[in-house]
C-alpha cells in the first residue's frame, strides 16, 4: 500500500482551492486498498476543519478521524498573525513524520500544496528522505524552496 501524506490545505470540503482539491482526490481514491492518504486539517482558526458537517466521518480521536478512507488529523494552530501558515505547515510536516516513524511506513509520499516554509524545507525533506520516502512540491508552490537540492516537483 502506497502512503500518500498531503500539508496544505486547511480542510476537505467546499471551502476552495486545495480544500476541494483534496476532498476530489480521496473521494475518487476511497475505493482504492492500494493507496492511503494522510491528510492534515485545521483545528481551529480562518477555514478550519469541521468534521461534523461532513457524512460518513468515524472519529479516531479528539485530533483525528477517517473521512473516504483518508487519515486526517487535526492540527492546532497559535493565533500569531501572517505566520499561522507557516506554523501550521511546520507543525503538520512534523507530524508526518513522527507518524511515519511510529508506524514504521515504507516509502512514503508527503506531497505539499502549499509550501510556505521557505528554509525549513531542507530540514524536513533531509527527515523524511532518511525514514526512505520522497517528498513532493506543488509547482505553484516551487518558488520559494530556493537553494534545497534533490526535490522533486510534482508537474
Amino acid at each position: 500500500m502506497q502512503h500518500v501524506f498531503i500539508v496544505g490545505s486547511k480542510s476537505l470540503g467546499a471551502y476552495g482551492g486545495y480544500e476541494t482539491f483534496v476532498y476530489k482526490l480521496t473521494e475518487y481514491h476511497q475505493n482504492n486498498e492500494k493507496i492511503k492518504y494522510h491528510v492534515a486539517c485545521k483545528a481551529n482558526g480562518d477555514g478550519c476543519m469541521d468534521e461534523s458537517k461532513l457524512e460518513g466521518v468515524t472519529k479516531i480521536s479528539d485530533s483525528e478521524f477517517e473521512f473516504q478512507n483518508a487519515h486526517c488529523f487535526k492540527i492546532p494552530v497559535l493565533n500569531i498573525g501572517s505566520a499561522v501558515a507557516i506554523y501550521y505547515d511546520v507543525v503538520a510536516l512534523k507530524y508526518c513524520c513522527k507518524y511515519i516513524e511510529k508506524n514504521g511506513i515504507q516509502n512514503p509520499i508527503v506531497y505539499i500544496l502549499a509550501c510556505r516554509i521557505g528554509p525549513f524545507i531542507g530540514h524536513f525533506y533531509k527527515k523524511i528522505h532518511k525514514l526512505g520516502g520522497k517528498v513532493y512540491l506543488n509547482p505553484d508552490g516551487a518558488g520559494v524552496i530556493i537553494g534545497t537540492q534533490n526535490m522533486e516537483v510534482a508537474a
